[in-house]
């Protein structure tokens, strides 16, 4: 699978899907925690639904046990934020955006070492998501 630096603009509704190309010494949290970052600043995001989560560390370790207790759990931005930059690993996360309009975002974390970003509306900005593939986002069901 080939990366590409493309950037489009989307017609507002309109839903996309991208696989973010990580190289292999970058350390996947950061880069999900740079869009949590964006995310949070231009679109207020502040509260996600989690219904999939495995996660190293301290705080990463206790959403894990919620999450395995609770069908879908919620949490803050500054507490997804926070698993991101602590000491661990994300191995698995299902995160989406909790807004008035509906579900705008969506996180995907399969295996530790692929990132699916999935989004409505208009596409992020290349300095946030970095080098990534499009792809179909029927494929996700969302």
């Amino acid at each position: 699978m080939e990366c590409e630096k493309l950037a489009i603009t989307s017609n507002i509704g309109q839903k996309w899907a991208v696989t973010l190309c990580c190289e292999a010494e970058e350390k996947l949290e950061l880069r999900v925690a740079k869009i949590l970052e964006y995310l949070d600043k231009n679109y207020l995001l502040k509260q996600w639904a989690i219904s999939d989560i495995e996660a190293t560390g301290s705080y990463g370790n206790c959403l894990t046990a919620r999450c395995n207790n609770e069908e879908i759990i919620r949490v803050s931005t500054s507490d997804l934020l926070e698993v991101m930059r602590e000491e661990g690993q994300v191995i698995e996360l299902d995160a989406s955006s909790i807004k008035d309009e509906g579900e705008l975002f969506k996180i995907l974390i399969r295996d530790g070492v692929s990132i699916d970003v999935l989004g409505s509306g208009e596409m992020m900005p290349l300095r946030v998501l970095g080098k990534y593939v499009y792809v179909d986002e029927e494929l996700f069901m969302w």
